[in-house]
Formats: C-alpha cells, sequence, structure tokens
C-alpha cells in the first residue's frame, strides 16, 4: 500500500506550473517541503539538511557556512506564502484523483481523498482498492465477500457457494423439476396428437433418451461436485498440517528476575494452548537454540552461579522425550550470543562472559570430531544482537559493546561465508539490543528490544540485506525485550520477554502475518520467562 514521502521535497511534476528555481531544494532537487533556512538565506527541506548534517558535514551545502540544527531558522513570510499559494497536484493522482489544491490544503485533502490505497477487509482477499470504491468491491465485486444461503441462513464465501450443499440440492431439484415437465409434456403430446403406434413409440424413445441425457448430465456433474469438495478438503487438511502438533513451538530456558529456568513448554497450534515439556540438565538464562536434523539444541547461558559452555539437545523422534549431554562445546563460556545452523555446522556470533564481550564469529561443526574454528573477528565486541544466515552471510545487526544499555548499537556487519570477508552494512535507524529477530525473504527482522536510553521498544524493523532499506512493520501490542521468536511461512510468533521501565517479565506471546500485517495474540506461557529462546519442532 502506498505510503507518503517521509524525506525530501515534493516532485516538481506535481505542481500545475512550473516552479521557480528558489524554490528547490539544493540537496534533492525538488520543492521544498517544511523549509528552513541558513543565516545567509539559503533554503533547504527540514529534512534533506538535518541528514545532511547528520550524515555529511556541518555546512551549508549552498555557502558551506558553518551550520548546526540549532542555528537553522524559518524562512520569510514571503517564500512560506509563495510556497503555500502553488497549486499541486493530490497524493493519489496516479490512482485517479484529479483534484488540483494549494499546497497549503494538500494534507487536508490527502486525508479525506475517495482516492487514497485501503485494503480489502474481506478474509483471503489482498487487493487493495481506492478508499470510495471499498464498500461497493467488499459488498459486490469481492470474490471474498460473505453472502447469506437462503435456506439454512449460514454465512458461506461466495467463490466456494457453488459447493454449498444447498446449492447443490437446488441444483438437484431443478433438474428434477425439468424432467416432471418434460414427461408431462409427453402425456399432454400423447393425449393431444393422434399418433400411429410406431410414430408414439418412436418419439417416447426420443423423450425418454433426453430424460437419459439429462439424468447422465446430473451424475456427471454430481461426480464433478464430489471430487471438487474431496480435493478441498484434501488441501484444507494439507495446509492445516502446517500448524499441528508436527510443528509444536518451543520455548527453553529464560529467567523471571529471580530465578533461572531449565523448564521448557512447547505451543500447539490446534489447541491454541502450551504444554509442559521435560525440562533441561542444566538452568539456562540468555542461551540460544538451532535445529539440526531431528535434533533441537540449547546452547550456552547463564545458570544462576556462572556462565556455562555446555550443549544439550532433544530428539523430537523419541517416544519419551529427554535432554542429553551434547558432545558439542562452545569454544567459550557466555550467554546473550546466537547460534544458526548452516548445512552441517553451527555458527557462533558474540556474546559475554561477565565484564567481557565476545567479538569472535566461529564454525562448529555438527558431527564428529565436533571441531570449532574462529572464522573471523568482528570489528567490535558484540553481545544481545540480532543473527541470521542470509545468502550464505552472517548477519549481525545491533546489540551492545558492552554489560551497559548505553554502549547499544545501530551498525550491521556480515560475515561472507564463501569469501572469508566480514564487511559493513548501512546501519539501522537507531541503537538497539536485546531485541529478537528472524530472517524473511532476504531481509532480517528485528524485533522490540531496548534502546540506548533504558526505553523497552515494541518496534518491528525489517532490513533488507542487499540495499540496507528499511520499513517499519506494525508495532507489537506490548513492549518487549530480551523475548524469543520463530517464524513459519508468513507468520511471526513473538514469545515473552521483559519490560525495563516496569521491570516485569511477560508470558504473553503474539504473532504477526506478514501477508495483513495484523498482530493477534495467541494464549500466554504456562510461565512468565525472559531472555529465552524458541525454536519451531524439526519437521518430518
Amino acid at each position: 500500500m502506498a505510503r507518503r514521502r517521509s524525506f525530501g521535497g515534493y516532485e516538481e511534476d506535481r505542481f500545475e506550473n512550473e516552479v521557480d528555481s528558489t524554490l528547490l531544494c539544493p540537496i534533492c532537487s525538488n520543492v521544498l517541503k517544511d523549509p528552513v533556512q541558513c543565516p545567509n538565506e539559503h533554503y533547504c527541506c527540514r529534512s534533506c539538511i538535518v541528514k545532511h548534517l547528520h550524515e555529511n558535514s556541518e555546512t551549508c551545502p549552498t555557502c558551506q557556512h558553518h551550520l548546526t540544527q540549532e542555528t537553522l531558522s524559518k524562512p520569510p513570510r514571503l517564500l512560506t506564502n509563495m510556497l503555500q499559494n502553488l497549486k499541486i497536484r493530490c497524493d493519489h493522482a496516479k490512482r485517479g484523483c484529479q483534484e488540483l489544491m494549494k499546497l497549503e490544503f494538500l494534507d487536508r485533502h490527502v486525508k479525506s481523498c475517495g482516492y487514497s490505497p485501503t485494503r480489502c477487509t474481506n478474509s483471503g482477499c489482498s487487493q487493495i482498492i481506492n478508499q470510495h470504491e471499498k464498500e461497493r468491491h467488499e459488498n459486490e465485486l469481492c470474490r471474498f465477500r460473505l453472502i447469506v444461503c437462503d435456506d439454512c441462513k449460514q454465512q458461506v464465501s461466495w467463490n466456494s457457494s457453488h459447493v454449498h450443499p444447498c446449492f447443490m440440492r437446488k441444483e438437484m431439484d431443478k433438474l428434477a423439476r425439468k424432467r416432471e415437465n418434460d414427461t408431462r409434456e409427453i402425456k399432454d403430446e400423447v393425449k393431444q396428437v393422434k399418433l400411429t403406434q410406431e410414430e408414439f413409440i418412436q418419439n417416447l424413445m426420443d423423450h425418454v433418451a433426453r430424460q437419459n441425457d439429462v439424468i447422465d448430465d446430473l451424475c456427471h456433474r454430481m461426480n464433478h461436485m464430489k471430487a471438487e469438495i474431496e480435493w478441498n478438503a484434501k488441501e484444507a487438511s494439507e495446509r492445516c498440517d502446517l500448524f499441528t502438533g508436527r510443528q509444536k513451538i518451543f520455548v527453553c530456558g529464560g529467567n523471571d528476575r529471580k530465578t533461572n529456568f531449565n523448564s521448557v513448554e512447547s505451543y500447539s497450534w490446534p489447541a491454541n494452548s502450551w504444554t509442559v515439556e521435560p525440562a533441561m540438565k542444566t538452568k539456562r538464562a540468555g542461551p540460544s537454540a538451532f535445529v539440526h536434523e531431528r535434533q533441537i539444541y540449547v546452547s550456552g547461558g547463564w545458570t544462576g552461579s556462572e556462565k556455562t559452555d555446555t550443549i544439550e539437545s532433544l530428539n523430537v523422534d523419541e517416544e519419551n522425550l529427554e535432554w542429553i549431554q551434547s558432545p558439542l562445546k562452545m569454544p567459550s563460556k557466555c550467554n546473550g550470543h546466537k547460534m544458526v545452523s548452516h548445512e552441517n555446522s553451527v555458527i557462533l556470533t558474540g556474546g559475554r562472559d561477565g565484564d567481557n564481550v565476545l567479538d569472535g564469529i566461529y564454525e562448529i561443526k555438527l558431527n564428529p570430531p565436533y571441531t570449532s574454528k574462529l572464522l573471523t573477528q568482528m570489528l567490535e565486541p558484540r553481545c544481545n544482537h540480532g543473527c541470521q544466515i542470509i545468502d550464505n552471510q552472517v548477519v549481525v545487526a545491533g546489540g551492545k559493546s558492552s554489560k551497559n544499555l548505553n554502549d547499544a548499537k545501530n551498525t550491521v556487519y556480515a560475515y561472507d561465508l564463501n569469501n572469508n570477508e566480514c564487511k559493513t552494512l548501512p546501519p539501522l535507524p537507531s541503537p538497539i539490543t536485546d531485541m529478537a529477530s528472524v530472517s524473511y525473504k532476504g531481509n532480517v527482522i528485528l524485533i522490540g528490544g531496548v534502546n540506548e536510553k533504558g526505553q523497552t521498544l515494541n518496534s518491528v524493523v525489517m532490513y533488507d540485506v542487499k540495499t540496507g532499506k528499511i520499513k517499519m512493520l506494525p508495532c507489537l501490542s506490548h513492549k518487549r525485550a530480551g523475548s524469543a521468536a520463530v517464524i513459519t511461512g508468513n507468520v511471526i510468533i513473538v514469545i515473552g520477554g521483559y519490560n525495563h521501565e516496569t521491570e516485569t517479565r511477560l508470558s504473553s506471546v503474539e504473532c504477526l502475518d506478514l501477508s495483513s500485517n495484523v498482530w493477534k495474540e495467541l494464549s500466554p506461557m504456562t510461565t512468565k520467562r525472559g531472555y529465552t529462546t524458541a525454536v519451531i519442532k524439526p519437521f518430518s
């Protein structure tokens, strides 16, 4: 869905007449938006000059005069009036709006414009339509609109109404009535017309043949409807399999501020409920979990008395589930690290052991003899960060370089597993640490967390690894740091966490369907827990 530009000025081709060059921003070359001036009366868009001062130099781009945000001032009223009197086309002109208004009235018009894009709210429909067309589309045109059956009063989707039992029954009744009418016509013709025996028999045979054709057609349609119903039932069953017990979500360890946990619980989609699973052998707060083949692995963490370098695993194929000590071992005792499986290895990044924050990226082999190798060292140490593998690159985003929140970072690093190169990518919009992360179509999605001021966040940031572009997704329903997150298909599930302001752990669970961009509350966990870890049960 289209959104208004938040950076730079207005495109010049939107205006009715050619705009004087004095009204163009020297940075973005567009017509000034929210203009400010330097002491020498050179004008720029406010968003352009603020970004210029932050990223380039503290000088005016026109006269090179030393400049800061504090020395920026409002332009003369004459210039403001000139801008406000320019006639501009609506933001939604490309969608059909023909309105032309003074710039000063643009925002008021856009808020009520009937051509603003909006999404159809019918379940299953993802079509974007103009605002003034929404009601007619949803009630008259949409294939997914709900209609009420005249017989059973049940609501059914228009798209599937042709396989509704009442519709099928009506079709059968209609065919039966047609057969009765045809038979009646035969009798009337016999009474009204005196025919020879041969003619009568011939006519009767013709009518019977037509009736047989009708019956054959009815049988064919019934068989087709039966096959279509069976296909729809099979498709629905296959889709449902993705959210059945075969793909539980396992949540492991964490703490409630007073106590570290070795407890484990799992979420069932069909029941929308949590079940307590066998506990791990070691209490772990701030661990990291990953999946390889049919095993769930949980590594490191804070036991309550020390950091640990041990790893334990759970074989989900066993009838009686039990955690066992893995022969795998981390190169350092730590928590706040991240481990991501890659082929027959697992990649370990960062972590913290007491006051010592680690900067290594390691590869640990998942097959005997379970060797570990230092691949590279990041440009600065990192813990409580986001980490995903995208296009064979280990992407490390945000986190902090010490145990202090004021050392939260906005930097992003990418280590290429093929070329053994570590490079710096464009930064995040602001420093963030203690967030959850998932990968989605070449993007790293960073969820919640806490900033350098100790403020707990509910923001959701989608970071494109190839371009460095940022897209803000809908905010969480709850502010949460130290939460866990998994993704299955287009659905992100965020679990538990911690609110720094209220100093409380969370048991709440919410999910975001990326096809509809709406957060939904799920059943809460049996235990409030933060700084936990979660994985999807390995698929058979």
